[in-house]
């Protein structure tokens, strides 16, 4: 590694640790004050919080790493060119993607990184602090702070290997409306399919209505006639398992979601569009910190001020490339999950754009 490379990463993970230690304390302050209310109503032990706080860290490290990423690339860019830094190496005959190469090689660092610990650690971290706040925060009504009466397309792998499909999850009156059950053997073929308009939780148990059961072949194929009942009780997950378990993807592994999706093949289109697209978004969001530094780096150029106000320069329009990459990204996912964009496009269009738009502003 050459001297220079040395110097360029050094002034690079300073500001970087910075930017990502300030976000966490924000993001942690902001969570805490936002449930004040309830962790002193309930007496939540100072432990259980510490624990609970520890747990959040990779999922805030994870999506706070790109920007704090990008505003750092943009300070250390912008000083070394207010300063001719870079006009004084590409005068030694230096190019100038060379210059460049290990921001882009820290970048691609930064990237496997959230990667690994989106796969190994976060889903294990979010299932600790699911289950504090849980028991310890949200104690009363576990469903308020999600804003919503209803959830559409909840997929559930239950208990006694069954698939579960709900169209649409009424939180208010605990009602299931098109419920379908598939039935697995232990190869993974499904041997039985149950569905039924509509299902009533009873505060024990399952009401459901128009119930039509069916037997199938080793192919897939109906065997027999197909039985019907008006009304019966099937055992199925409750409201809470429904809930924390058939809507968080996000905090799944890509293995897992892979998984999740091949034992979905044989139900609704809808959501196997909806966890495609997820399954396609675990790969481009880690390899965000990757594509901002390159778009980064192409605006820092441009900056020659000094002081503080190259500083202020460089956080400022490291925020706003921030906002306009996430709008992008969220806008395209959204297609995604809709059906009007292909699952790997919807994931994969922000980064791709972004990264086109950073390579050709700095080679020109």
């Amino acid at each position: 590694m050459r001297i220079l490379d040395k110097y360029i990463i050094k002034n690079f993970l300073v500001p970087f640790f910075y930017c990502l230690a300030l976000f966490i304390f924000l993001y942690i302050i902001i969570d805490l004050f936002g449930h004040l209310d309830e962790i002193l109503k309930h007496g939540v032990p100072m432990l259980i919080l510490q624990e609970y706080y520890l747990s959040m860290v990779p999922f805030i490290v994870m999506h706070t790493a790109p920007v704090a990423a990008l505003i750092s690339t943009i300070y250390v860019v912008s000083t070394m060119n207010k300063h001719d830094e870079i006009t004084a190496m590409r005068a030694a005959g230096i190019n100038v993607f060379r210059i460049l190469l290990p921001f882009i090689c820290m970048g691609l660092a930064i990237s496997i990184s959230v990667f690994a610990l989106s796969e190994k650690l976060l889903p294990v971290s979010m299932k600790n602090a699911q289950s504090i706040k849980e028991n310890y925060i949200d104690k009363e009504g576990q469903y308020k702070d999600t804003g919503k009466k209803q959830i559409n397309n909840i997929a559930l792998y239950g208990k006694t290997d069954r698939l579960i499909f709900i169209e649409e999850y009424d939180i208010t009156n605990n009602t299931a409306t098109g419920v379908t059950i598939l039935k697995q053997d232990k190869n993974g073929n499904v041997t039985a399919k149950t569905s039924a308009r509509e299902g009533k939780w009873t505060g024990a148990s399952w009401a459901f209505s128009d119930i039509l059961i069916y037997e199938l072949d080793e192919k897939g194929m109906v065997k027999g006639n197909p039985l019907f009942f008006e009304e019966k009780d099937i055992e199925m997950e409750g409201p809470k398992e429904l809930i924390s378990k058939g809507t968080n993807y996000e905090f799944m592994s890509f293995k897992d979601l892979s998984n999740y999706i091949h034992n979905f093949s044989n139900t609704s289109p809808d959501i196997i569009q909806r966890l495609s697209v997820d399954l396609h978004q675990k790969v481009s969001l880690p390899f965000t910190s990757m594509v901002v530094i390159l778009i980064g780096i192409a605006f820092a150029i441009k900056i020659k001020r000094r002081g503080r106000t190259a500083a202020m320069m460089g956080v400022g329009m490291g925020l706003v490339i921030g906002f306009i990459y996430y709008a992008l990204m969220a806008t395209c996912i959204a297609l995604g999950k809709g059906g009007l964009l292909a699952p790997f496009l919807s994931a994969h269009l922000a980064n791709i754009l972004f990264a086109l738009v950073g390579i050709t502003l700095i080679r020109n």
